[in-house]
């Protein structure tokens, strides 16, 4: 289960709707009227994982960070994330 949050809209330019999946996902767009569910189970390298985690605390101990190194980084965990 994943805990949700939602607010009011306080930024402009937001789409009515996003979408983040990948060709190789099992969706699920019938169970709920507005919202998508994928439906594959877990596949994870936790090393990936682990990876990820250093660098955020990295970026977030020195305080100052560039989108590009996060936007790089995510390309490393997620090769055909776009």
């Amino acid at each position: 289960m994943w805990l949700c949050l939602f607010t009011g809209s306080d930024t402009t330019g937001e789409k009515d709707f996003e979408e983040f999946f990948t060709d190789k996902e099992t969706l699920d767009l019938e169970r709920f009227q507005n919202l998508g569910v994928i439906k594959n189970s877990p596949d994870y390298d936790l090393n990936k994982i682990q990876y990820f985690e250093s660098e955020i605390n990295k970026m977030k101990a020195n305080g100052i960070w560039e989108r590009s190194q996060i936007v790089k980084l995510f390309f490393k965990m997620i090769p055909d994330f776009g």
